[in-house]
């Protein structure tokens, strides 16, 4: 499953549709329909989408960080930037807002609340976000994937 890499690569602002349930050609079909790359640890998958001219990039390695250094020389990407005005939301891919504390005081912990003062909130799904070790931990991750590109 491939869905952690998904969500970082959301909260780094790519657009990224992930399911773990879609059978292979709803899969394939959605990718040419949204004009999408598929990333996939299966090769029967990977094979099907490049007969029908799919971009693809089949992943061999297991971990987190290897998947991610994987798909970005897949891609060409040279580096990777933490930007939250970039960021999309881990849960559901859509698109980040800045909100007012008082507008969502009462859907964050108490100590987030008293510490925190920015926020973010998905604009499709309503979840919160806001900068704390998720984040740096994030940007630690990111560093070493970066040392590697």
């Amino acid at each position: 499953m491939l869905g952690t890499v998904a969500r970082k690569l959301r909260i780094l602002g790519f657009d990224c549709a992930y399911s773990a349930t879609i059978d292979d050609e709803e899969l394939i079909l959605a990718a040419i329909k949204e004009n999408r790359i598929i990333i996939t640890k299966d090769h029967q998958l990977g094979s099907n989408a490049k007969k029908h001219d799919i971009i693809t990039i089949e992943l061999a390695t297991h971990t987190e960080k290897e998947q991610i250094i994987e798909i970005a020389k897949g891609m060409g990407w040279k580096k990777f930037e933490f930007n939250v005005k970039n960021a999309k939301c881990s849960l559901c891919n859509g698109n980040l807002s800045s909100v007012e504390k008082d507008q969502i005081v009462d859907k964050v912990p108490p100590r987030i609340a008293q510490n925190i003062q920015k926020f973010w909130i998905c604009d499709d799904c309503g979840h919160v976000y806001w900068e704390g070790t998720h984040i740096r931990n994030l940007e630690k991750l990111i560093a070493e994937i970066n040392g590697q590109l």
